[in-house]
């Protein structure tokens, strides 16, 4: 990304931010976040620090960024210092706002810079503290309704999702860097060529240098799933060792998981949501998938506490709930199960979600303590 670019992405970034982004200006960014998805943490990290900084602390913001500034000095990066940044910056930035939007583009040029020339570390909201592994541990597991984030011996950075399980021997790093995971989980892995990372599931090995990308696989559901953020992977479907497919950035691979299905279902890649009659592929590979809100990324929204899910059938929906808020959820009638809901919720109740679900397809519930009956209306 050439430094006009990054100038052109500050300047849209800052504007965005102060409120003062005309409708083509965030059409503009919008684009250019989905031609580098790998961006849109960074983003959002700015986002949080604008929206839940207080105004009276202005000059510490200042001293923040001034300090965020010398560090990029001494790292060689290249920075857009104000007398440098275009002119348009300059005038569509209210002076009421600029303190705040200058503290928010030190941090974003540090992240934005990570991303484009550097590896950096994005640390979202974990529901659990920051672990660093011993050599000689071999599991980590994170309950129901929980969630962790965890640093490899090799720096590698873990976040594992509600219900899942990630292991290693103590021979990690040795030769290949191997763990296996059930459940889901988004790995942001440090690049070393000499020592590949290798993630196996139940049903596909991922292997990668170094890169970022999400990987869901849980017992029980019916796809295994791995979106790929930035860098490479190469994925093998275990049942098929000749099979190998590349994954590029924003693309996603979806596999069924039912053994019937791998057995007598196309093989070849084949769009997700492929309008025809046909039955759902055993493999399909498809672009990643953004909520129209604020375009963020559905996939790994579950590190910034979003619970986003699209066209769901409701037996699907109820697994995820149970994991998210700690809940059995029962589904006592046929037709209900097949019922596709669509919805983000961020800091509701699982009552709140249900309630909200009522608003489209009427059904009835009871809560007895974490045990929950759905019925027919």
């Amino acid at each position: 990304m050439s430094s006009i670019i990054q100038y052109r992405l500050w300047e849209l970034i800052a504007k965005k931010l102060s409120g003062e982004a005309s409708e083509t200006e965030l059409k503009e960014l919008e684009e250019t976040m989905r031609l580098h998805p790998d961006l849109h943490y960074p983003m959002q990290t700015v986002a949080d620090l604008w929206h839940h900084t207080p105004p009276q602390q202005e000059d510490a913001h200042t001293a923040f960024g001034e300090m965020h500034l010398e560090r990029m000095k001494r790292m060689g990066i290249d920075y857009p210092f104000e007398e440098e940044l275009p002119i348009s910056f300059i005038e569509n930035t209210p002076h009421r706002n600029r303190k705040q939007v200058w503290f928010s583009l030190s941090v974003a040029a540090m992240l934005i810079a990570g991303v484009l020339g550097y590896r950096f570390l994005f640390i979202p909201k974990p529901a659990t503290p920051a672990k660093t592994l011993a050599v000689a541990a071999s599991e980590v597991s994170t309950k129901y309704g929980s969630k962790t984030q965890l640093t490899l011996p090799d720096g590698s950075q873990v976040w594992l999702n509600a219900g899942s399980k990630l292991k290693y021997d103590k021979n990690y790093g040795a030769g290949l860097r191997e763990v296996s995971l059930s459940g889901e989980a988004f790995f942001d892995v440090v690049k070393n060529p000499a020592h590949p990372f290798v993630i196996h599931t139940e049903k596909i090995d991922i292997k990668v240098l170094g890169t970022a990308f999400n990987v869901k696989s849980y017992p029980g559901e019916k796809h295994t799933e791995t979106s790929l953020i930035r860098g490479s992977i190469e994925v093998t479907i275990r049942n098929k060792s000749a099979r190998k497919i590349i994954l590029k950035p924003n693309e996603k691979l979806v596999i069924a998981n039912d053994d019937e299905q791998q057995e007598n279902k196309a093989t070849m890649p084949l769009p997700l949501h492929a309008k025809d009659n046909r039955q759902e592929p055993f493999v399909a590979i498809s672009h990643l998938t953004y909520e129209p809100k604020d375009n963020s990324v559905v996939e790994t929204s579950w590190m910034e506490n979003k619970f986003i899910f699209n066209s769901l059938p409701f037996e699907d929906l109820a697994l995820r709930c149970e994991r998210w808020f700690d809940v059995s959820i029962i589904i006592n009638d046929e037709v209900i199960k097949k019922k596709r809901f669509t919805g983000a919720f961020e800091s509701e109740t699982v009552e709140q979600v249900l309630k909200a679900l009522q608003l489209t397809t009427p059904f009835r519930y009871t809560i007895n303590k974490k045990q929950i009956n759905i019925y027919s209306k």
